[in-house]
């Protein structure tokens, strides 16, 4: 099932695979409960929903926004925050800026933003795959809970 930029999906379903394709500066947020088996996947876009009058109601494009609707959505399947493994992958840099210029690296800042809003929900990231100038996909297996991510121009790993 593809997560579209944005977007959050959950599943039970065993056999499902959520996947965030093509991310590059986006970060790709994955949750695991290997209790209740339900996973959840949010297409961070931008780290902050503040800086923006009409924010979109796309529950899954800002960090500070999409951490607790999918901690909401996972909550919803049964998921207890005691039991959730946190992964975070994406967050490149895209575009080459002048040295020193953090304003407009973006992945940079979705990275910094989502820990920041799991922290703040008391959850932290067990597993990271961020950073770099290349993008890759990410997924997840509902069943197994394993995470996979994918670098342009590399092997597939676990992580």
């Amino acid at each position: 099932m593809n997560v579209k930029m944005g977007e959050i999906q959950v599943s039970k379903s065993p056999g499902t695979k959520l996947v965030a394709p093509g991310l590059g500066s986006c970060i790709a947020l994955i949750m695991y409960d290997s209790v209740c088996k339900a996973a959840g996947l949010a297409h961070i876009v931008l780290p902050d929903s503040t800086c923006y009058n009409k924010p979109n109601l796309l529950l899954g494009k800002y960090a500070d926004i999409a951490v607790p609707n999918l901690l909401d959505q996972m909550y919803r399947l049964g998921a207890r925050k005691n039991n959730i493994v946190t992964k975070i992958a994406g967050g490149a840099q895209m575009f080459s800026f002048e040295k020193g210029s953090n304003v407009l690296n973006i992945g940079l800042r979705n990275t910094i933003a989502v820990k920041s809003a799991l922290n703040k929900e008391g959850l932290s990231i067990q597993a990271s795959n961020t950073g770099g100038t290349k993008g890759r996909t990410v997924q997840i297996d509902v069943l197994t809970g394993n995470a996979y991510v994918k670098i342009i121009g590399q092997q597939e790993i676990e992580f």
